[in-house]
């Protein structure tokens, strides 16, 4: 008797067929932890982000200045050529329906989220492996939340969307895609300086890939050439309507930071360089997943890379601080695991057998437990968020009770002694606290963000108070004579030793305590001599 083996065929096992069970639980849990990490933003009445507060503050100025019911009109001016525009237009439209703190709490909510989309639909684009999306979550809510970055933490989707827009038009430069080029980076300038660089490179570096040669790429590059004219028309601008130009004493010195301070870059994506020190192990299993799931470098698209070696160039050459701007690097930590990410791919074998014995001894026990493992991962970090955020409103409620005490309308001046927060665990959580009462009563709080170029609420030149950047740091700096004391109704103080009674004696006015809440005083200036 003879078989023929020309019928006979071999069977994957059930356990590898697409799509499995195993990637539509993961995927379901991916979905489902996206949507857990929203809830961090509505747990706290007030973010632990520690520029937050001034953001809020421009929102509400801003939108009493159009109204014409603003009590600081004549010392602060609109400034309706701001790169700030998108986070700032969305949370004033959205501030005439809901408290201001609400509103940005609903437009970061969104930033998030679209920031998440947005990196699934790079990694779509690139042909990366949908197992790594796990690492597009952690980022958001690291350094720059921390900081409370807000304009730049809305930007990010955006410029998400920038680079996937400019990856079209290199693939095929056309009318319609170059149009669309400029419209999404119009867009993205008006949204962050520093966001609409970073994809403006990649979108460019995506053409010298693409373009196969120099007349096509010249000819490619023009609405990149827009974009720098629109650059330079920014700076002339900027040159002749900004008096604090002029004031280069202030203003802090491009630098760089110790390398050896550099090596701590990947674990600020899980937070601040105090909040995410504790993630180093969960830290390091992200980077190696990809090897675990036997990943290879991304070949079928050479542009695949670029993003993430311009985040590593951002990481290695930029500075800290230039152009009136701290922490320039650091904040490019968001865009660090997506870019690693896209980098990976699924690698093809290279011949019939080895194809073979890939479906019939796939480990899928390996690959269910690295899975595994990166859910944990992120699960382990939104919850330790998530205890941090609720011990923070238990620790942040008696501010409460000194805004209540005061009067709306009035100009306050921020004391904040003890900027850290032991629940949140930062160093800088309180650092803008005060600006709260600006925020939610319409007074007024130096120091200020007004100070700043691209806020769209500016100090008149007439009227620049002697509280410059910097202040804010070094509140034992304060002298009552030369920093005009008796400018102020009140003072917003956060201080545990008691330093801020010494800070305030004067003998010019009386300084009275009107209220004492936990580390929180709030002291009144009485009757001047």
């Amino acid at each position: 008797m003879s078989v023929s083996l020309t019928n006979c065929s071999h069977k994957a096992p059930a356990t590898v067929l697409e799509p499995s069970l195993q990637r539509i639980i993961f995927r379901v849990l991916f979905y489902g932890t996206t949507l857990y990490a929203s809830v961090l933003f509505w747990i706290a009445p007030r973010l632990p982000m520690a520029d937050l507060a001034q953001h809020a503050a421009q929102v509400t100025l801003l939108r009493d200045l159009l109204a014409h019911t603003s009590p600081w009109a004549d010392i602060v001016r609109i400034n309706f050529f701001t790169p700030y525009l998108t986070g700032y237009g969305l949370a004033l439209l959205l501030s005439y329906l809901m408290p201001v703190a609400v509103a940005m709490k609903v437009v970061m909510n969104a930033a998030y989220l679209g920031f998440v989309i947005g990196c699934v639909s790079l990694r779509k684009r690139f042909g990366g492996d949908e197992r790594l999306d796990w690492l597009f979550i952690p980022g958001f809510f690291g350094f720059p939340f921390g900081w409370g970055f807000y304009t730049f933490l809305v930007a990010a989707p955006i410029g998400l969307a920038v680079i996937l827009v400019a990856h079209t038009y290199a693939a095929r430069p056309n009318i319609k895609s170059a149009i669309a080029l400029l419209l999404a980076g119009i867009v993205l300038f008006f949204s962050h300086g520093l966001v609409f660089f970073f994809a403006c490179a990649i979108g460019a570096s995506f053409l010298l890939v693409k373009r196969k040669s120099l007349f096509e790429l010249l000819v490619a590059l023009v609405p990149y050439c827009v974009f720098s004219l629109l650059c330079i028309l920014f700076a002339l601008f900027a040159k002749q309507t900004d008096p604090l130009i002029a004031l280069q004493s202030y203003l802090p010195q491009a630098s760089w930071t110790q390398y050896e301070h550099r090596l701590a870059f990947p674990l600020l994506v899980w937070g601040t360089y105090l909040s995410g020190s504790i993630f180093v192990v969960p830290a390091l299993f992200m980077f190696a997943a990809p090897f675990m799931l036997r990943l290879g470098i991304n070949r079928s698209d050479r542009t695949a890379l670029l993003p993430l070696l311009a985040v590593v160039a951002i990481w290695i050459l930029a500075p800290k601080s230039a152009m009136k701007t701290e922490y320039l690097y650091e904040r490019f930590s968001l865009f660090l695991m997506p870019a690693y990410a896209f980098a990976f791919s699924r690698q093809d074998p290279t011949n019939a057998s080895e194809r073979q014995r890939s479906l019939r001894f796939r480990p899928v026990m390996r690959e269910s437990a690295v899975l595994l493992l990166m859910v944990i991962g992120c699960w382990s970090f939104l919850g330790v968020q998530t205890i941090r955020m609720h011990r923070f409103v238990a620790e942040s409620a008696s501010f409460e009770t000194i805004l209540e005490r005061m009067e709306p309308g009035q100009r306050a001046l921020s004391l904040i002694f003890d900027r850290g927060s032991d629940a949140y665990t930062t160093r800088m959580a309180y650092l803008q606290y005060g600006a709260w009462y600006q925020a939610e009563r319409h007074g007024f709080v130096d120091y200020n963000f007004a100070w700043f170029l691209p806020q769209p609420v500016r100090f008149r030149s007439d009227h620049l108070p002697a509280m410059r950047p910097g202040f804010e740091w070094t509140p034992s700096a304060f002298d009552w004579k030369s920093g005009d004391g008796k400018l102020y109704r009140y003072f917003i103080v956060r201080d545990k030793s008691g330093e801020a009674s010494k800070v305030l004696a004067n003998a010019e006015c009386e300084i009275r305590l009107v209220e004492r809440a936990a580390e929180w005083s709030l002291y009144e200036r009485g009757t001047c001599r």
